[in-house]
């Protein structure tokens, strides 16, 4: 099972992967977001099929509890989760990241596919949380923070598109689709809360998150399911983000061969 880990080494052929999942909120006693964070191994197996770029070993480290359904736990636990220095309130741009990538995952009721949101919003949550709370009136991103009023994952390569292809790729009997819509509940609110913690850092630089809903059915093989899907997305992430560094190491190769 994946766990929480230290902070990466940048120079080494590993990348570090936090996972996240929701514990229960209204009709839904069973999340099945963490019982597939959970299921997860501490280090993802090579794929089957061969990938455009030789992938480096992957570490998942899975949050050792499930995220309560509140906006006032997501807001007070997920900053220093990424950036361990700091807290919700206190934090400095020379603060450094405790992984590479981000993946929180979230259930969607009724819903048989899965989503890989690309599209995060600061405003609009007005629907109750688990302690009967919204943000209706919350004004802290848009006048303390003073961040944008949508963030989307940001690296050198980024592109949604090309992630959900080298995903879909990887698995072509499920049905896993690119989003533009969290819906503005806990699984919006907890994107755009890894996202800001980085933006607040460096408005330009990297924004190494991302969030996956998935089906409401927890039975055993839908875990399952799920536990595969979300191996292939990471894999598909992760594969994004090197084909870019690749291609980079190529023409700084070719710029100096050519000196």
């Amino acid at each position: 099972m994946g766990s929480c880990g230290p902070e990466t080494d940048e120079s080494s052929d590993e990348i570090h992967i936090l996972l996240t999942g929701f514990g229960p909120f209204r009709d839904n006693p069973i999340n099945p977001s963490y019982l597939i964070a959970q299921s997860l191994p501490a280090i993802l197996p090579p794929p089957s099929k061969p990938t455009s770029v030789p992938l480096p070993t992957i570490y998942v480290h899975t949050h050792p509890q499930p995220i309560r359904v509140a906006y006032a736990t997501v807001r007070s636990t997920i900053p220093s989760l990424l950036f361990p220095q700091s807290d919700a309130t206190t934090f400095s741009p020379n603060d450094s990241p405790a992984y590479d990538l981000i993946l929180h995952m979230g259930m969607a009721p009724g819903r048989e596919y899965y989503t890989l949101e690309t599209v995060a919003h600061r405003d609009g949550y007005e629907k109750e949380d688990v302690d009967r709370r919204t943000m209706r009136e919350d004004r802290y991103w848009r006048e303390e923070v003073g961040s944008p009023e949508v963030l989307e994952p940001r690296w050198e390569g980024w592109s949604g598109d090309d992630v959900w292809r080298r995903w879909k790729g990887g698995l072509m009997d499920e049905d896993v689709r690119p989003s533009r819509d969290a819906g503005r509940y806990l699984c919006d609110f907890i994107f755009y809360t890894g996202l800001v913690e980085y933006w607040r850092r460096d408005p330009e630089g990297d924004l190494p998150v991302v969030f996956l809903h998935v089906p409401g059915a927890a039975e055993e093989a839908d875990v399952e399911r799920g536990t595969r899907v979300t191996a292939g997305l990471i894999r598909a992430l992760v594969e994004n983000k090197r084909a870019k560094t690749k291609v980079r190491r190529l023409d700084i190769e070719l710029e100096y061969s050519e000196m």
